[in-house]
């Protein structure tokens, strides 16, 4: 099973619609900053389930919807969160208690956009990063797991901007 995971999209759908259509996975994640876009990926693609959670942004904006859940994918168990709820920011530690105290083999956060995978005290990690480019010099990324009996990989999707505007990806 292929999953594509994507974060703070800040209203850059085309981006991930570009990602959709060249991964073709068969499920996308959305980890919130602005779950618009991922409802606007579940109608765009109708084939493709869609899970996700609300970031802090989402809240401010008045998307009230479930700030974590738990999946189970590919037989890998899955904790999608944010992550602000956990201070991601200030560090992994919370995140990674919880990853822990749900069973989840792989916890997906988000609100750094900072692209990350790691493994800790026995919970993998992966931040997909961000959708948008910015001046920090952080490129366009998002994150595909690939899940199957239990077991899972994980691996980033860069995107980039080619000749005349159009984004292209690599992993």
């Amino acid at each position: 099973m292929r999953i594509a995971v994507f974060s703070d999209s800040h209203r850059m759908v085309s981006r991930m619609v570009t990602a959709v259509e060249t991964l073709s996975p068969d499920v996308i994640l959305h980890l919130g900053d602005h779950i618009a876009d991922a409802r606007q990926l579940r109608a765009r693609f109708p084939g493709v389930p869609v899970h996700m959670v609300a970031g802090n942004c989402d809240l401010y904006g008045g998307d009230h919807g479930e700030t974590e859940q738990l999946l189970e994918l590919g037989g890998c168990r899955i904790l999608m969160t944010h992550g602000h709820v956990y201070g991601v920011k200030s560090g992994l530690d919370a995140l990674i208690r919880r990853g822990a105290e749900t069973g989840a083999a792989l916890a997906l956060y988000g609100h750094t956009h900072a692209a990350l995978i790691k493994q800790a005290r026995g919970v993998w990690l992966m931040n997909p990063g961000q959708m948008e480019s910015d001046s920090s010099s952080r490129r366009a990324s998002c994150g595909v797991v690939t899940a199957d009996n239990g077991s899972f990989s994980c691996e980033h999707f860069w995107l980039h901007r080619g000749a005349g505007g159009a984004i292209a990806g690599g992993a």
